[in-house]
């Protein structure tokens, strides 16, 4: 696994908190969900998908959680031989390729998570 790409203008966040039960995207990366269903864990073991904007080549992908108030920081490998492809509702593959798993979270507070998959860094900053 290689160091986050950082653009050179550093990563690109947004304020996670706004985008809503699916999901959302920045610097070439997407994660999700967000909204209700993530602030329910509580924190401990949360589940997080992360996906590469389409038609790039797979590549592993790091996930850079950081606890805001603590300093606290946890990073999670997604390896690139382990995406799954989404399907619709009809049951058909939809061609969306996402990194399932797992991360741990604290149980309040703010969090960035900053998301690398090759050259694409995005930063979702989160309120738990």
């Amino acid at each position: 696994m290689s160091s986050p790409a950082t653009p050179p203008g550093g990563v690109p966040c947004i304020d996670a908190d706004k985008a809503g039960e699916k999901g959302a995207s920045v610097g070439g990366v997407r994660a999700g969900p967000f909204g209700a269903y993530l602030r329910q864990q509580r924190g401990g073991v949360a589940k997080l998908w992360v996906a590469q904007d389409p038609g790039k080549g797979p590549a592993d992908a790091l996930i850079r959680v950081e606890h805001v108030e603590s300093g606290t920081i946890a990073y999670f490998v997604r390896d690139a031989a382990a995406t799954a492809t989404t399907v619709n509702d009809d049951g058909k593959p939809s061609g969306d390729t996402i990194y399932p798993g797992a991360i741990l979270l604290p149980r309040d507070g703010h969090v960035r998570i900053t998301i690398s998959i090759g050259r694409a860094s995005g930063c979702f900053a989160y309120t738990l």
